[in-house]
C-alpha cells in the first residue's frame, strides 16, 4: 500500500488529472462485542506508523453531525485514507502506457492459450493470434475460464454485489465529501459494510455490503443465478444500520442499485504467482474487491515476474501454494 500511494501520487502529477482524493476513514467497531479485531489492527497502525486516533460514537458525532449520538461504537481514524476516481485512474494509466510504446487491443476476447516452450506463447483471440515470451494473465472473475486451456483452477469463487446508493435528506448535505465526511467501514457480526461520501452521484451516499451471492461471470444478471432471498436480506440488513448509524440517510429504499464482480479467494488475499508448469505464464488473480488501489505496486510485482527480475516483496503470502489442494488442480 505505501508504494501503490506514492506511485498513485506520481502518475497523478505526470497525468495532471486527480487521481487520489484525501477524505480519511473511519473504521467502528460495536463495543458490545468482542474487541480482538480493533486491537489487531490498532497494534497493526502502530507498527507501520500510520497517523490514526480512537474516537467514541459521541466523538464522532461531534466532529461529523451525519453520525448518530447514540453509537456505541468505537472508532479508529486514519486521517491520510482517500478514495481513488477510478475513471481518471483507468485514463492517465492507459495514456502512460501507450505514450511509452504499448498497445492497447479492446474488445479482442482471449479465447485460448498455447504454451509452446518457455519462452514462446500462442495467444489466440478473436480476431488474430499473439505470439510473446510472456504473459501476465489479470482476468478477474474470468481467469478460470482462461486457465482451463492450460489445465489449471484456482480456487476462487465469482461473487455478484449489490452497490447501493442512499439520499442524503439534510439540509446542509452532511454526508457530502465537501462537508468532509470520511469513509466508513462497520465491523458488524452480519458482515463487513462499507461507505463513501456523496460525490459520485450528488446528493446520494454510497453504503454498501462487502460481499455477495456466488454465480457464474457469463451470466450475472440473470435471476435466476443468485439468490433473491439473500439479496433482499442483505437490502435488509443496510437499512438497519443506516437508521442506526446515518440517520440523515433515507433508509426506506436505495436511489440507485448497481452490481459488480468480485473474485475472491479463500482467505480474501491476493494470487501473485508462475502457473506450476509454465514459469512464462504469470497469474494475478483473487483480489477479493480491494485489488484496484493496489494495481500500481501489483503491476510492478507482475511486470517484474514476468521479466525474470526479482521484487523487493515477499511473496509467498501471495503463492498459490498456500491452498492445501493446489496439488489437485
Amino acid at each position: 500500500m505505501p508504494e501503490a500511494h506514492r506511485r498513485w501520487r506520481e502518475l497523478e502529477k505526470q497525468s495532471g488529472r486527480k487521481l487520489l482524493i484525501d477524505t480519511g476513514l473511519v473504521t467502528l467497531w460495536d463495543a458490545r462485542q468482542s474487541m480482538n479485531e480493533f486491537n489487531c489492527m490498532l497494534s497493526n497502525l502502530k507498527k507501520l506508523g500510520v497517523s490514526h486516533e480512537i474516537l467514541s460514537g459521541k466523538d464522532l458525532a461531534k466532529r461529523h453531525p451525519g453520525f448518530s449520538e447514540k453509537l456505541q461504537y468505537t472508532g479508529i481514524l486514519e486521517s491520510d485514507a482517500g478514495l481513488l476516481r477510478a475513471d481518471n485512474c483507468t485514463a492517465a494509466l492507459r495514456d502512460w502506457y501507450t505514450s511509452h510504446g504499448g498497445e492497447l487491443h479492446d474488445s479482442d476476447p482471449v479465447l485460448h492459450l498455447d504454451v509452446i516452450n518457455d519462452s514462446r506463447i500462442e495467444v489466440k483471440t478473436s480476431v488474430k493470434t499473439y505470439l510473446c515470451k510472456s504473459v501476465v494473465l489479470t482476468c478477474g472473475p474470468y481467469i478460470n475460464s482462461i486457465l482451463s486451456t492450460v489445465n489449471l483452477k484456482l480456487p476462487v469463487q465469482t461473487k455478484r454485489i449489490l452497490v447501493h446508493y442512499w439520499k442524503d435528506e439534510t439540509t446542509s448535505s452532511n454526508y457530502s465529501l465537501a462537508n468532509n465526511f470520511p469513509e466508513v467501514i462497520l465491523m458488524l457480526k452480519g458482515g463487513e459494510t462499507y461507505s463513501l461520501p456523496s460525490y459520485e452521484y450528488p446528493g446520494l451516499m454510497k453504503i454498501c455490503y462487502h460481499g455477495g451471492s456466488t454465480v457464474d461471470p457469463k451470466a450475472r444478471d440473470s435471476e435466476i443465478t443468485y439468490d433473491i432471498d439473500d439479496k433482499n436480506d442483505r437490502v435488509q440488513h443496510l437499512k438497519e444500520i443506516i437508521s442506526e448509524t446515518f440517520p440523515g440517510i433515507d433508509s426506506s429504499s436505495p436511489a440507485i442499485e448497481e452490481i459488480c464482480m468480485y473474485t475472491g479467494t479463500p482467505d480474501s488475499k491476493f494470487i501473485l504467482d508462475f502457473h506450476p508448469n509454465h514459469t512464462n505464464v504469470v497469474i494475478g488473480a483473487g483480489f477479493s474487491g480491494h485489488g484496484f488501489k493496489t494495481s500500481p505496486s501489483v503491476g510492478h510485482i507482475l511486470a517484474n515476474m514476468a521479466v525474470g527480475q526479482k521484487t523487493s516483496y515477499k511473496l509467498e503470502p501471495f503463492s498459490m501454494k498456500r491452498f492445501k489442494n493446489i496439488s489437485k488442480l
